[in-house]
């Protein structure tokens, strides 16, 4: 014989195979959309956020201690008064960094000054004497309108490039541009790369394409050389300071210059500081490079197909738990390439695949079980309960708690008929076999004493335990169909079903002198009710009721009707039942204890009675003093 766990994969485990496989296949296509679409507003805030979040998280870089800022800070305006200076400031102080590898003067020097015409003069000619100074120009967002130095300016640079930073949409700085294409089609490069290119690093350069190139932020802790414009300007800093070194000239005073958000997250960030970050990031090729979609793609279904193993495996707890786990360390890994190999993955994709895997998961496979439940439910006869108003909402049996209420019942039916199997191998075991060892015992009494137990005497106790056993028999099989057989309904007056029962009974009740007396109602509807087991269950009553009622007194048999139910009742004059006994009346095989007059039952009849109410819709009781008799009904729902 196969084990039931052998069938188990054709069914549900089947069903479940094929949600998962479906789940996860649904996912990774969800997946490679998004990471092919990341542009998309919402994703890219998401991956915005996760690349922010990797950057602060991870170690930076040291500054570069090749590059040195002077600054235009708060104690050199007031040093050398209001801001901004003249022009011919700026040409004194250029001689003092002769012995700089490459200078930028990051200052807008398109007008001229009319108050003093000749500084423009005065700083051309510094700016010609060094031969290394490069100025800055500013391409408009669209790439139409170029702000560029003075002509006299900038014939005299070495070199000019472009200043402009365009920040992402939620206003941080990520990336630069080093390279931008006018609308003209002519090709400017960033002023990092300009700069670059004078101080003889040429190779650091090559890169040709106009995409944004995301900066390696530098460690505020461990920042560049700087020093103040006016005690550079005064001498105060010996010209050694910046030989052979790559010095950039910019604002740094609050509330001057250009300051801007980035991915760091802490405080604003002076232009001057973007530069020299990318003049490292150029000299040392610490680029940050965001992963291509197709390799976004295959590290995504990686992590994914892990979840939806795990989410198969394990139990929803645990599954969950592993989901968060997974998308925890692809965040910890992805920072960690960030740091070591300069590669970030975008992981909005799988952030939002992983985000809908479990309760998607848990969705589908709660609906292939309850499905799968239902059917076992309907194999036990279970049916939904729905009223009215769950009908027109289009609620009641498929939500979860009615679902969780039906197998509670189907459960309980399950214990019920594990009891009912002990209980009925019980009555096999000693009620079946009571007469057939009474009849085995005759017979042997017969052959031991002939003279004692006659033939006709031996006959007759073997033909009176038969009829014992086929009535045992009888009530057995009745009350196995009462449960389980399928019900054929009939039309049926319920006044002359009991009539007739009364009828059938009366030579029964006038051997004991018992009047059976009959109310009937004063309706003439009709009731669908399987005739022949309510007629039998009717009898049940009225012949224990004839049975248990002492001679000379009424068994009373009444029919009620209202708008809630029928109501059948059977009122006998009997010793009664105790209040103790009454829970226990339409149980399977109870037996109340005799009074020594009248034998206990074999607990068959009652319980037949209270299958046949059931199976009707309605529910079988009794009321009971002792010494005042009992009143047996059964409640039967309107039609």
């Amino acid at each position: 014989m196969s084990r039931p766990s052998d069938a188990y994969p054709t069914g549900l485990q089947r069903r479940l195979r094929a949600e998962w496989l479906g789940l996860a296949l649904a996912l990774s296509l969800l997946i490679a959309a998004l990471s092919i679409w990341g542009r998309l507003p919402v994703l890219r805030d998401i991956n915005q956020q996760a690349y922010d979040l990797s950057m602060q998280l991870t170690p930076r870089p040291a500054a570069d201690r090749d590059i040195v800022v002077i600054t235009i800070d708060d104690a050199s305006i007031e040093a050398l008064g209001y801001w901004p200076w003249r022009r011919a400031t700026h040409a004194a102080l250029l001689p003092h960094l002769r012995l700089a590898r490459a200078v930028v003067l990051d200052l807008i020097l398109s007008d001229s000054r009319l108050a003093y015409p000749g500084d423009d003069a005065l700083l051309a000619a510094a700016i010609a004497a060094h031969r290394r100074v490069v100025l800055p120009e500013v391409l408009g967002p669209e790439g139409r309108h170029v702000i560029r130095p003075l002509p006299v300016l900038a014939d005299a640079a070495a070199a000019i490039g472009r200043i402009d930073a365009q920040a992402d949409p939620d206003g941080r700085l990520r990336a630069i541009q080093l390279w931008r294409t006018t609308s003209q089609g002519a090709r400017l490069p960033h002023l990092s790369v300009a700069l670059a290119r004078v101080a003889g690093l040429d190779a650091a350069t090559e890169r040709p394409d106009d995409r944004p190139s995301h900066l390696q932020f530098i460690d505020p802790a461990r920042t560049f050389v700087r020093y103040p414009y006016a005690a550079v300007l005064r001498g105060e800093v010996p010209e050694s300071a910046f030989e052979n070194r790559i010095v950039l000239i910019g604002a740094w005073a609050s509330g001057l210059g250009d300051q801007l958000p980035t991915a760091m997250g802490s405080g604003l960030t002076t232009g001057v500081e973007v530069l020299a970050d990318s003049i490292q990031n150029l000299k040392q090729s610490l680029w940050i490079r965001i992963a291509p979609p197709w390799v976004t793609i295959l590290a995504s279904l990686c992590v994914l197909w892990l979840v939806c193993l795990g989410l198969r495996r394990l139990s929803p707890r645990h599954g969950l738990a592993g989901a968060l786990a997974a998308l925890l360390g692809f965040l910890s890994a992805d920072a960690w390439l960030l740091a070591q190999g300069g590669l970030w993955i975008p992981p909005a994709g799988l952030l939002v695949a992983i985000l809908l895997a479990y309760p998607l998961w848990t969705w589908r496979i709660q609906e292939a079980s309850l499905q799968h439940i239902d059917r076992e439910l309907e194999r036990l006869q279970i049916h939904p309960r729905r009223n009215p108003a769950q009908a027109a909402r289009g609620t009641g049996p498929d939500t979860l708690p009615e679902r969780a209420a039906r197998l509670h019942q189907a459960v309980s039916r399950l214990k019920a008929a594990a009891r009912d199997q002990q209980d009925t191998l019980g009555f096999i075991s000693h009620d079946m076999r009571s007469p057939q060892n009474a009849i085995l015992a005759a017979i042997e009494l017969r052959r031991q004493a002939p003279e004692q137990w006659t033939e006709s005497g031996t006959l007759a106790h073997i033909e009176q335990q038969t009829h014992a056993t086929l009535r045992l028999v009888d009530n057995f099989v009745q009350l196995a169909r009462a449960e389980s057989a399928p019900l054929r309904k009939h039309p049926c007056l319920l006044d002359d079903l009991v009539q007739d029962c009364c009828d059938q009974r009366w030579s029964q009740a006038a051997q004991r002198r018992i009047t059976l007396r009959f109310d009937p109602s004063d309706h003439e509807d009709t009731i669908d009710i399987d005739i022949e087991l309510m007629r039998r269950a009717i009898g049940n009553l009225l012949d224990n009721a004839i049975q248990y009622s002492f001679e000379g007194t009424e068994v009373r048999c009444v029919i009620e009707r209202d708008a809630s139910a029928w109501r059948i009742h059977v009122q006998d004059a009997g010793p009664g039942i105790g209040p103790d006994q009454i829970p226990h009346l339409f149980t399977r095989f109870w037996r109340a204890a005799g009074d020594g007059k009248k034998p206990a039952g074999n607990g068959l009849g009652l319980a037949f009675v209270q299958a046949v109410a059931q199976r009707h819709g309605g529910q079988a009781s009794c009321a009971s003093e002792p010494g005042r008799g009992s009143r047996f009904s059964i409640h039967l729902p309107p039609p």
